[in-house]
């Protein structure tokens, strides 16, 4: 995930950049992870929850399934 996101929306060079927290991956199975985060973006906040999956031994990580859920301003 750190690698996709310069990638992203909120991360040119020049503009607003996503600020990244609280990484936590468990593996569910063999080549599956799954990855749980937090963003902030220009003070606006998110938890992040992707799967991960690697299907043969020579293959890269490539994310399956991804939700982000706003947190509201006036939560810890």
């Amino acid at each position: 995930m750190l690698a996709a996101m310069p990638e992203m929306d909120g991360a040119a060079v020049s503009g607003p950049r996503y600020e990244p927290s609280k990484f936590t991956g468990v593996l569910l199975a063999p080549g599956l992870v799954h990855l749980t985060y937090e963003t902030m973006l220009e003070g606006n906040r998110a938890r992040r929850s992707s799967l991960w999956r690697k299907q043969g031994a020579n293959a890269a990580w490539q994310m399956y399934y991804h939700q982000a859920t706003p947190i509201p301003p006036d939560s810890v």
